[in-house]
């Protein structure tokens, strides 16, 4: 199974609303009475979709990451699912699903509490990726989502570190618009 990222797909504000629209209207049938978005990325679209279906939205924080540096192997409940899931349909959402263990601990966690139904959704997986119940866009680029390309650090921002890498790792400098290389 070769993991390697085989371009970039930068996502614009734009294009994330229309991604949001089409998963509001794959999900819709399934009827969710509430959906849960998985913080970081998760809850940006997770918040979207429970918008445009017109259902409770509540975020909860599952992740391999301390200081937005992976750490753990696997994924740790640092906010859980609440309580309300109890006797209602569910949908979990995440912005990406690669090993899908983040949607599997919060759907495990939801069916515990007692939702009659857990479904999961992402934006995007990759060929390698598990496969959520449902999924707008399968992709073997590097998905660069608007909201986190670019950090804040020194009082700047810049590109983020991990993108950077992968970047470099998938464009040579001369191959990258003149805003994005390094030096003058």
């Amino acid at each position: 199974m070769d993991h390697r990222h085989t371009g970039v797909t930068e996502v614009s504000w734009e294009r994330f609303g229309e991604l949001c629209r089409q998963l509001a209207l794959k999900v819709g049938p399934y009827d969710p009475e509430l959906i849960i978005g998985i913080a970081k990325g998760g809850v940006l679209p997770a918040a979207v979709v429970a918008s445009m279906l017109r259902r409770e939205f509540y975020p909860i924080r599952l992740s391999r990451r301390y200081d937005d540096r992976v750490v753990r192997e696997q994924p740790r409940i640092l906010v859980g699912v609440p309580d309300v899931v109890s006797g209602r349909r569910v949908l979990v959402v995440d912005d990406i699903s690669i090993t899908g263990k983040t949607l599997q601990v919060a759907a495990e966690q939801a069916v515990l509490l007692e939702a009659t139904a857990v479904r999961t959704a992402a934006l995007f997986v990759h060929a390698f990726s598990h496969k959520p119940d449902y999924f707008i866009l399968e992709t073997n680029d590097l998905i660069i989502n608007p909201w986190d390309y670019q950090v804040l650090d020194g009082g700047q921002f810049v590109v983020h570190p991990e993108y950077q890498e992968e970047l470099d790792e998938l464009q040579p400098e001369a191959d990258r618009p003149r805003a994005e290389r390094k030096g003058p």
